[in-house]
């Protein structure tokens, strides 16, 4: 089993204490992380920033980890992560308990609070079943990064098309990632991209989005005709 542990900062230098060295790639951002991580003789890869592009760079692993010390940008990596390898499962680490509720969303199996968990029970925490709970609260006004949630207005250019036709295109206009869709036509329940249905979008179904509070508010706009 390959696992990819992405940041080696103390917390992520811990985890690996609990890891065979030969079935881990340590992905880092940092040049010190990096000299710290080949120190410590893992195999290391330096990715330059979290895009599409430099995420395909590596080999193929069965499990990530995500213990950036920045919790935004941990949180975009898991995103990324879940977008574009939707069957690996991930495990992230979560600094405020308060932003739980942005991992699950955003499809992550499993969060870390290295304040209540140990190292060790990392790969342990994989086999335990996941609750997914509903959405109460889904904006986030502490980050740039942001959850919202828009509801598809008449005539909008998404009426009638398939997510899985439109997805790559909004993200990449965009820099948005949909997470998830209530879907009118089908029931008032969350359904999360990930699970892979092919949905198609009418008037009124609610899209959840994940996004720059400015990226988010254009792709409004031009969603409203504006």
């Amino acid at each position: 089993m390959k696992v990819a542990l992405f940041g080696f900062d103390d917390f992520g230098e811990r985890v690996s204490e609990f890891l065979s060295k030969r079935d881990v790639l340590v992905v880092v951002f940092d040049k010190e992380e990096e000299k710290r991580a080949k120190s410590k003789l893992f195999d290391v890869v330096r990715l330059m920033d979290i895009t599409d592009d430099e995420i395909k760079k590596l080999d193929k692993f069965d499990i990530a980890l995500c213990v950036l010390r920045d919790e935004d940008k941990n949180l975009f990596l898991s995103l990324t992560i879940k977008d574009l390898f939707p069957k690996i499962p991930i495990v992230a680490k979560v600094s405020n308990k308060d932003n739980e509720y942005k991992y699950k969303l955003a499809g992550v199996e499993k969060t870390i609070n290295p304040y209540e968990v140990t190292a060790n029970r990392i790969m342990t925490i994989l086999k335990k079943p996941l609750t997914l709970k509903l959405i109460e609260e889904i904006i986030f006004n502490d980050n740039t990064l942001i959850f919202d949630d828009i509801q598809i207005p008449p005539n909008s250019f998404l009426d009638g098309k398939f997510i899985k036709d439109i997805y790559k295109e909004i993200k990449q206009k965009y820099n948005i990632l949909i997470i998830a869709i209530v879907d009118k036509e089908m029931s008032e329940d969350v359904q999360f991209v990930t699970k892979g249905i092919n949905h198609k979008l009418d008037r009124d179904d609610i899209l959840v989005i994940v996004g720059e509070r400015e990226d988010i508010l254009r792709f409004k706009k031009d969603l409203q005709g504006e």
